[in-house]
């Protein structure tokens, strides 16, 4: 919404903390620790995709690869006007909503990750894109249950395009929602949005 501040760096306002702690499920304080190692991240307001890794990094402790693949897929999730560039106080919001928010919530901005073109839609394209994403987080960890996942997946994006050609295929936010709500395997394997809650005894 507010496109250009003159401010240096857009602080969160008690009613921010409010909203993100109560549509996040964390307390406020949990908020606060994020908000202050965001701003250590990228102390302009302003997050470049470098950023996003620092700040990843200070709050995950998972393999430097992952921390770089999950940047890019939040990243590109965020960078609504694709400049490169997101508002430290809307990644923030959304950040908590993807890391801690409801299934429902969190897959809004996962089908967002995977939408490459912003178009609304999730075409064979990106679908493939998102399997490729997937087989590189996951496949590693447990080949064997990797694949048969994204098998049962291809059966069940068969099912929803009624046999017709799979180059035609396209899923709206909705359709993406439901089919991964219905399939906890679906849901665990193609959301990349795994970071662990900050503890209370952060340095």
């Amino acid at each position: 919404m507010g496109s250009s501040v003159s401010q240096p760096s857009a602080e969160l306002s008690e009613e921010d903390i409010d909203f993100i702690a109560s549509r996040a499920k964390i307390d406020q304080e949990s908020v606060k620790v994020w908000y202050e190692k965001l701003k250590a991240a990228c102390p302009n307001g302003k997050i470049s995709k470098s950023d996003t890794v620092s700040f990843l990094r200070s709050i995950n402790s998972g393999k430097e690869e992952q921390i770089e693949k999950l940047a890019a897929d939040i990243h590109s999730a965020f960078d609504a006007n694709n400049d490169g560039i997101v508002d430290q106080r809307e990644f923030l919001i959304g950040f908590a909503l993807t890391s801690t928010g409801s299934p429902r919530e969190k897959l809004k901005y996962v089908f967002r990750t995977y939408d490459h073109d912003k178009d609304g839609i999730i075409n064979k394209k990106e679908i493939d894109r998102m399997v490729k994403i997937v087989m590189r987080l996951h496949a590693k960890d447990d080949p064997e249950n990797t694949a048969r996942v994204i098998e049962q997946l291809r059966i069940s994006l068969d099912q929803f395009n009624e046999g017709k050609d799979p180059d035609l295929i396209k899923l709206t936010s909705k359709d993406f929602i439901k089919l991964l709500m219905e399939h906890k395997d679906f849901y665990e394997l193609l959301s990349p949005f795994n970071i662990e809650q900050p503890h209370s005894h952060s340095k």
